[in-house]
């Protein structure tokens, strides 16, 4: 009788912490990103029930139209709606074309950052409002030449009923561009210069000669078209004709010239 007394005690504690760490934040793996392939906290095995999310427009961010810099810190918003709903919490990730998570999510006064800041989570659930809830969280760009990143977001609508039943998930997505001239560095006394220029076939690479360098070739959206170590002589002729930049990307400068491709 005293072991089942011990047995119920450890397991409603148990219980207990795992509501309040969650109360506390997401537990990770639940954004419905490509990384989690999908997974909410109402499915793929989620505590939330096992009804299926709905699309819903609640990401937004401070990211111009032209696209984010490298390194800037910026700031992306959760603002889901829903009538009668008296807890919401959030998890959410920033992934390149590839699925890999990018950037940084830093800890503010309304978010924890999860995973060595790839995810971020509410840091208390709300229960402030009955219509609607709202979250900044600050997500520091990625390194230039990641491109484009896709947010997912992952969004819990709980009743606060004291188990699961009625509970609603609602996801959301954003992409957002790189900006192909932001990180451009005005570096003294280097005069790097390409040629010919306009080219056909072959661009040559004069006044630099870093071979641990990385070099990318972007198009006039800020796609990187073309990814190779450093090499001062670098075929273009498979390229459309068009206006091109070309980056030479060290470890904390990135050298940005632009070209033309007949």
């Amino acid at each position: 009788m005293k072991n089942n007394i011990k047995l119920n005690l450890f397991l409603l504690c148990t219980l207990s912490i795992f509501f309040l760490a969650n109360r506390g934040g997401s537990p990770g793996g639940r954004s419905g990103s490509t990384s989690d392939n999908g997974a909410t906290c109402s499915t793929n095995g989620g505590c939330h029930g096992g009804s299926s999310p709905q699309s819903k427009d609640i990401l937004s961010s401070n990211i111009p139209a032209t696209g984010y810099a490298a390194g800037k810190t910026y700031n992306i918003t959760v603002n889901p709606t829903e009538n009668g709903t008296s807890v919401w919490g959030f998890e959410m990730m920033a992934e390149d074309a590839n699925g890999n998570p990018v950037g940084e999510f830093l800890n503010n006064t309304q978010v924890n950052s999860l995973s060595s800041g790839s995810r971020a989570t509410h840091k208390f659930a709300s229960s402030s409002s009955n219509d609607g809830q709202s979250w900044i969280a600050n997500w520091k760009a990625p390194s230039s030449g990641t491109g484009k990143v896709v947010f997912y977001v992952s969004t819990l609508a709980a009743n606060g009923n004291g188990n699961n039943s009625g509970d609603q998930v609602f996801i959301d997505t954003i992409h957002v561009q790189e900006n192909a001239n932001a990180s451009i560095h005005t570096i003294a006394n280097v005069q790097i210069l390409l040629s010919p220029n306009p080219t056909t076939n072959t661009i040559h690479i004069d006044g630099y000669s870093n071979s641990s360098a990385k070099i990318q070739v972007l198009n006039g959206s800020g796609s990187v078209v073309l990814s190779h170590p450093f090499k001062q002589v670098l075929d273009v002729s498979l390229l459309q004709s068009g206006v091109y930049y070309l980056r030479l990307i060290e470890e904390e400068r990135v050298f940005t010239k632009t070209f033309v491709k007949h």
